[in-house]
């Protein structure tokens, strides 16, 4: 990593934060990088929920038209809207749940005539009303006409908490932010480790404190999570941790399995 960092022109001399900032994450940073034909990741972060450094990850679409749909944005950058600009023309942000909305209004200042889209209950937020930041529409589970002929999605719903999917029909990529987790890299920050033990994510499944929560609505989440599981996705990318990029469906019904048996 110090070597990635040299090559890129910056300082070797790092302390035990940057070192922990790079060991939470999945470099290169703030980069396209391809998954399938139209969808690429990037990676980014750390950000630090109750002071833990934790990877975080956004899903970029391309659609037919051209346009770019961003999936759980994460932080702006010149070098990151150039590489975009390459791709396509970003005209969608999506926050796909309650949580990951924190760099909108960032994307909504660099691209003005771009659609939000936020997931159901994000605009009624205080935090999110108090950043003044644009929701346009309310997703459903029900794609909305911009983007339905190329990716379906769903909605898992609970008390307090809701978040939506999408699944990109052509490459058969299922885009999650929240449901499944995967902290599992000996390189993690200890705490980042002991976080992941303790939330029960190491091998790759919905963290115990959100389990709690869609456990509220058993019976509404469940038939949800099976609908999502029959779409039998190739590759599940989610924004926390190292993502299902081979055997989607079986390792995705493992992660599942606590809910849906």
């Amino acid at each position: 990593m110090l070597l990635t960092r040299a090559l890129r022109g910056g300082s070797t001399d790092v302390g035990p934060e940057d070192e922990a900032d790079e060991a939470a994450t999945y470099p290169p940073l703030d980069t396209p990088k391809p998954v399938a034909d139209n969808v690429w990741i990037v990676d980014s972060g750390p950000m630090r929920p109750g002071g833990i450094p934790m990877p975080v990850r956004m899903t970029v679409v391309r659609l037919t038209d051209g346009a770019l749909l961003l999936h759980s944005p994460t932080r702006v950058s010149e070098s990151l809207v150039a590489a975009l600009e390459v791709l396509g023309q970003v005209r969608h942000l999506v926050a796909p749940n309650v949580a990951h909305w924190s760099y909108l209004g960032e994307w909504q200042a660099r691209f003005p005539d771009a659609v939000t889209w936020g997931a159901p209950g994000l605009r009624d937020r205080r935090q999110v009303r108090a950043a003044k930041v644009r929701i346009d529409h309310d997703l459903s589970g029900e794609a909305p006409e911009a983007w339905r002929e190329e990716i379906a999605q769903g909605l898992i719903r609970s008390a307090g908490y809701a978040e939506v999917y999408l699944f990109h029909r052509p490459s058969r990529t299922l885009i999650l932010t929240d449901l499944v987790q995967h902290l599992r890299s000996r390189r993690l920050p200890a705490v980042t480790r002991a976080f992941s033990r303790l939330a029960g994510t190491e091998a790759g499944t919905t963290p115990r404190y959100l389990r709690v929560i869609l456990y509220l609505r058993h019976a509404d989440v469940v038939p949800a999570l099976r609908a999502m599981l029959a779409l039998a996705p190739e590759r599940v990318i989610f924004a926390h941790g190292a993502w299902f990029a081979q055997d989607g469906t079986a390792r995705l019904r493992q992660a599942l399995a606590w809910v849906t048996g």
